[in-house]
């Protein structure tokens, strides 16, 4: 008896180990499929993300580009206008200077030169020269130079050439005094003179006057 209960069993075990991993088949698919559909929907979402951070960088990117073609289109006609008014204010000061007859000295560290400069010269025809410690010399027209050069080089001369240009008008002004005053005296010697000129005139025709007179009766 004891022999068939251990067969009996040992002849059960099989059915509960055959049915386990059934069911442990039935939960891993029951769990894997919800899990696998989770994923792929985490993969969907992280694809619309990127593509909708793409979007967004290429309309930053197209912001970006069309600031700074607007911005090079400025820059470029600020250049243009700064060279020509340059060149203008270069060509008037030329005039000046010559008029002027002046020429200014210019401190070195005034201007913004690189190299060691020891003596800086603004010349009557508006050449900028620049002679440097070792002996060389350079000489161009203003206009020829940089804009920041330039620039500083007015900075220095401008309150000069005012005084110049004062200095200018007062020698002006008394010449102008001066031939005004002459001007008046020589209006004085013309009418003297003009006024003894008529005088002798009518006496010398009232002398003709009394000889005709005289002749007739004679």
């Amino acid at each position: 008896m004891e022999n068939k209960s251990v067969k009996t069993g040992e002849s059960a075990i099989p059915p509960e180990s055959t049915e386990k991993p059934q069911e442990e088949a039935v939960e891993e698919a029951y769990f894997f499929h919800p899990l696998q559909f989770s994923e792929g929907s985490e993969e969907v979402l992280d694809e619309e993300e990127i593509e909708k951070h793409k979007v967004e960088f290429e309309q930053k990117l197209q912001e970006l580009l069309k600031s700074i073609s607007e911005e090079t289109l400025q820059l470029s006609e600020f250049l243009m206008e700064e060279d020509k008014l340059i060149k203008e204010l270069c060509m008037s000061l030329k005039q000046v200077l010559k008029k002027l007859n002046v020429s200014f000295y210019i401190p070195p560290r005034e201007i913004p030169i690189k190299a060691k400069v020891k003596k800086v010269i603004l010349n009557e025809e508006c050449h900028l020269i620049l002679v440097y410690e070792k002996g060389e010399v350079h000489s161009t027209f203003l206009a020829e130079y940089p804009p920041e050069i330039v620039m500083a080089t007015l900075l220095v001369i401008v309150p000069e050439l005012a005084k110049a240009i004062m200095l200018y008008r007062k020698r002006i002004s008394a010449r102008v005094s001066f031939f005004g005053r002459i001007k008046k005296e020589l209006k004085n010697v013309v009418k003297a003179i003009v006024r003894s000129t008529s005088v002798a005139e009518e006496e010398k025709e009232s002398m003709d006057v009394v000889k005709d007179t005289l002749n007739n009766e004679g």
